[in-house]
């Protein structure tokens, strides 16, 4: 049987090389490299669906390679020999993979830029920073930049995520429970009452009709949430249909508002680090419009690249377009002193200084309220089931 191998070891020149290689064993790998003239180091078995998982790249993995490289490209040394120097401690086979394909791709000519968006690997905003960094001429220092604001970006989200971790395991909590007495022991209960309560009271038949219907839709319900969960990512790679389906994430009370924050920390993150680095302005706006995850935020921008091609003014599409007050003040500002740069640079700060207080007013926030509402679901079940037995106390 054949197999997919990584291997990593030196060639003629003594120089350090790797590649992807079919064999039929790691013995067989080694004979032929070592014809070749390659001093195999190491070899790493490499199954074929590992070409095409993990989808993205894990944060550390990231973090750790965006300062290697910053720093090896600081140091004077090429690209290429920036790539094959990374080290990466427990790198998943697909990273490995993809790197030894970064180094195919500059070899064939292709752009540091365009081997990254090859790979599917990295993140969207990542690839269009270093596109920027290529056109300025300096890709270490925007590497560096990229390495510092994404670290941010990981602490807040991992700090959130942690945040949440007690508020969805106490709500998950509930919901169980709430549904195990709904559907079993209700019924019980209910087969019980009946014998010795004429009528029962309102809000215990409407918890009995409640368990009946779960009990008897029980398949339906869950298929239905399947459902719907697969119709929304549907619906998200669907162009008609994602801009309002974004509106309507982003009227979601509290998570919404934080998500669209979110956005446009983003998109003054790349302004700010690609104008900085004199990239032209409509360059610019086409970067940040390509790598913003949000069709509306790249509507938007598209619209105001064909109108600045028309003679108009950043600020006067923004305004026509309906960007928020701060953003449109800023702006005019940067465009009489000749520096956007510093109003991309404010915006940026000011966004990701938002992001971080909505996400501090969600964490306080959304612990007491998912316990309030499992207390007040909770509760009402068991009110429900012993308002009958106060009933029948007093009927003796």
């Amino acid at each position: 049987m054949w197999h997919w191998w990584l291997w990593y070891g030196l060639d003629a020149a003594h120089s350090q090389c790797s590649g992807a290689r079919w064999c039929l064993s790691r013995q067989l790998l080694r004979s032929q490299l070592a014809l070749e003239g390659i001093q195999v180091d190491r070899t790493q078995h490499f199954w074929p669906w590992q070409r095409h998982w993990p989808t993205r790249i894990n944060n550390t993995h990231l973090q750790a390679l965006l300062q290697q490289w910053s720093q090896l490209l600081c140091a004077g040394l090429p690209l290429l020999s920036c790539i094959t120097l990374v080290v990466l401690v427990q790198a998943p086979a697909r990273l490995q993979y993809e790197l030894i394909q970064l180094q195919k791709a500059l070899l064939n000519g292709a752009s540091f830029s365009q081997a990254l968006a090859q790979s599917r690997l990295f993140p969207k905003t990542m690839v269009q920073l270093v596109a920027a960094g290529e056109a300025s001429g300096d890709l270490a220092m925007l590497l560096t930049q990229i390495h510092q604001q994404h670290g941010r970006q990981t602490n807040l989200t991992r700090r959130f995520k942690r945040s949440l971790f007690m508020p969805l395991l106490t709500l998950l909590s509930g919901c169980s429970v709430s549904v195990l007495i709904v559907y079993w022991v209700v019924p019980q209960v209910a087969n019980l009452y009946s014998a010795g309560v004429n009528e029962l009271p309102i809000l215990t038949r409407w918890l009995v009709n409640l368990s009946h219907t779960v009990q008897s839709n029980m398949a339906g319900m869950l298929g239905g949430c399947i459902l719907a969960f697969m119709a929304f990512f549907w619906l998200r790679h669907m162009p008609k249909a994602r801009a309002p389906l974004e509106r309507a994430l982003w009227s979601i009370p509290g998570l919404g508002r934080l998500m669209y924050l979110q956005s446009q920390a983003e998109v003054f993150l790349v302004l700010s680090l690609t104008f900085k680095a004199g990239v032209p302005l409509l360059e610019c706006l086409a970067l940040a419009a390509n790598s913003s995850n949000w069709q509306h935020v790249s509507s938007d921008l598209n619209k105001a690249i064909v109108a600045l091609h028309q003679g108009q003014r950043l600020s006067q599409v923004l305004t026509k377009l309906a960007w928020q007050p701060q953003v449109l003040q800023l702006i005019r500002v940067g465009e009489s002193a000749g520096d956007l740069a510093l109003s991309f640079a404010q915006l940026q700060d000011y966004y990701e200084a938002q992001v971080v207080s909505q996400s501090e007013w969600l964490e306080q926030l959304l612990e007491p309220v998912l316990l309030i509402l499992v207390a007040v679901f909770v509760g009402l079940i068991l009110v429900a089931l012993y308002l009958p037995l106060f009933q029948m106390g007093q009927m003796m």
